[in-house]
């Protein structure tokens, strides 16, 4: 029973079990469905139904050729790699090398494949192969991929783990979303034969293990003295897990499903994969195929290095260069108050030989749905996505389900202004910003927390000085100086009234980013454009912000174009409805990841 991702647990776990019955085996739950079995509540029921557990599996494999090849990944599953290589069949066991002895390494059926499932290459095809333990939501394409990989053609795969059953609201979960667990499968050409759901049996094997928990935690204490908070983290995790099953939030499935070599699904021989399977310098073709400008690979480690950026690619097969690529660039954000995050979808890319498709089933599907399944919605690491799709890309993943709209984006001109009255000058003066003073940052951060406190009604991306440092002064576009960073304080006294950053665009200054009150944006607009008349040759203004925001910096004289931009927001699986983001979004061009 993998009960927690964190080993601390697992090792806690084992050790209760240990001191309970001489021996731990029990990290994957009992079986307690029969029928005919009447439960006594005792601990003794333990072992027992974790036998019942594995004799399931044994059946299971048998129902395959008596001489098919077996991979078994997992520690607790050690006996039942034995106990089929001592009937004979040839097994193949991943786990902890420290577990093993020698009466399991004489086995002539037995051998130890190593302690790294994903980085396996023995053997080179097996029959049937059970994986057991829980998985980390992230870690599903990589499991199963490898799983594709080592079964031969119509190979089973036996899985077993817990599942996030009820995604419904917000509260992140480490856990595999069932459903998205299930259309990756698929996906990755797999066709389900059998699905069991043993929640009832795993809720009731906690039942049970909660008294040992009571009767040993003094023991644990003593022996995790350098964590004073060991048993009461354990407590706590327990406890969250039992609530998860009672309410349904939580499941424990077993899915037996079949590699389709010939499935009738076109990709079903793609291979996906996240950032960390390719180097960039793979993508370069395909982006300056897509953009039609040149690959700036110092752009690229800015975004998905530095920034910690997400991605799912596509290869027609292990051997093929990427076709198709759907990234990401996390923000945290302020939700309606909160601290989040979210994470803007860029670098939308399809090989121009196969771009021509974009209905449901399509690689650009594939990829698109993929992403969203794994970085956006209620559960996961980022509860919103947004971004600035062209049209065609925005009505194509309107059409699919994958996208909704939630906002426009529009621009708002700032003519030149003509000669100014002396009582109408505004009193300020404007100065370079220092990201190396720490007055400077301190007063970049104050004007940025009571603008934050300005949106508790809506949605905004954190702009204190260490995003601004990221944002701007890291950008490799900062090295021609296309950014420049200002403080706007008053005359009199001095003090910080706004932070902005402007950049030459088509022959005009663009406002990229303004942070400060609400009520301050129209007068720190207004000293930008008095500014820009008498030092900038009377450069024009421009600011692009979301069609909502539009009140808070429409000035007289000023003209709104529209940019045949929409805002998206994810569709595709649970997370925020679209009613509830529609216009509460405030983005201006440094949202965007690429001006």
């Amino acid at each position: 029973m993998i009960i927690s991702s964190k080993p601390t647990t697992l090792s806690l776990l084992s050790r209760i079990l240990e001191l309970e019955f001489g021996e731990s085996r029990l990290q994957h739950y009992g079986l307690f469905e029969d029928s005919n079995y009447v439960s006594q509540n005792t601990a003794a029921e333990l072992l027992d139904s974790q036998q019942r557990f594995t004799h399931s599996l044994d059946e299971l494999v048998g129902k395959n050729d008596a001489d098919a090849v077996v991979l078994i990944v997992g520690d607790t599953l050690l006996q039942l790699a034995k106990s089929m290589a001592e009937a004979g069949k040839p097994v193949y066991w991943i786990g902890a090398k420290s577990l093993l002895n020698p009466e399991i390494d004489a086995l002539v059926s037995f051998q130890y494949a190593g302690e790294d499932f994903v980085a396996l290459t023995n053997p080179a095809a097996a029959d049937v192969l059970i994986h057991g333990g829980s998985i980390r939501y992230l870690d599903q394409m990589a499991l199963l991929s490898k799983s594709r990989d080592l079964l031969g053609a119509s190979g089973q795969l036996i899985i077993f783990s817990e599942f996030l059953a009820d995604d419904s609201y917000i509260e992140y979960s480490a856990l595999p979303n069932l459903t998205s667990f299930k259309q990756l499968c698929k996906r990755l050409g797999f066709k389900e034969l059998e699905s069991r759901d043993l929640s009832a049996s795993a809720a009731h094997t906690l039942k049970l293990l909660r008294p040992l928990l009571e009767t040993h935690g003094a023991a644990l204490a003593r022996e995790a003295a350098e964590d004073s908070n060991v048993l009461e983290d354990l407590h706590a995790e327990f406890s969250t897990m039992q609530d998860e099953f009672s309410t349904g939030r939580r499941g424990f499935h077993l899915f037996v499903l079949r590699r389709e070599s010939n499935a009738a699904y076109e990709w079903a021989g793609a291979e996906f994969g996240d950032i960390q399977s390719f180097n960039p310098l793979e993508v370069a073709d395909l982006f300056e195929k897509s953009f039609s400008v040149d690959f700036d690979e110092e752009l690229w480690n800015w975004k998905y290095v530095q920034g910690d950026g997400k991605c799912v690619v596509a290869r027609l097969d292990k051997q093929s260069d990427i076709v198709a690529h759907y990234g990401g660039a996390p923000r945290k954000i302020a939700y309606f108050g909160e601290p989040s995050m979210a994470i803007q979808p860029c670098d939308v890319m399809v090989h121009p030989s196969i771009r021509k498709q974009y209905g449901k089933g399509s690689l650009f599907f594939e990829v698109a749905a993929t992403f969203l399944e794994r970085e956006i919605g209620n559960t996961v690491n980022h509860l919103l996505g947004f971004g600035f799709p062209n049209q065609k890309t925005m009505n194509i993943s309107k059409r699919l389900g994958l996208y909704e709209k939630t906002d426009d984006f529009i621009e708002i001109v700032y003519p030149v202004s003509q000669a100014i009255e002396e009582q109408e000058r505004h009193q300020a003066v404007i100065a370079d910003y220092d990201p190396l003073d720490a007055a400077s940052r301190g007063e970049l951060n104050s004007l940025w927390a009571l603008m934050k406190d300005d949106y508790r009604d809506g949605i905004i991306g954190v702009r204190d000085a260490d995003y601004i440092q990221h944002r701007y002064l890291n950008h490799p576009f900062s090295k021609s100086k296309q950014y420049r960073c200002l403080i706007i304080r008053a005359e009199s006294s001095n003090k910080a009234l706004a932070f902005a950053v402007v950049k030459e665009h088509d022959g005009s200054k663009l406002l990229m980013d303004l942070v400060c009150p609400v009520a301050e944006m129209k007068s720190a607009i207004s000293i930008l454009k008095q500014e820009l008349s008498r030092g900038e040759g009377g450069a024009v203004l421009r600011l692009w912000v979301t069609s909502s925001g539009k009140d808070k910096v429409f000035t007289a004289g000023a003209i709104v174009n529209e940019l045949g931009i929409e805002i998206p927001c994810n569709s595709w699986n649970p997370g925020p409805e679209a009613e509830v983001l529609y216009g509460a979004w405030w983005l201006t061009a440094g949202d965007m990841d690429f001006i």
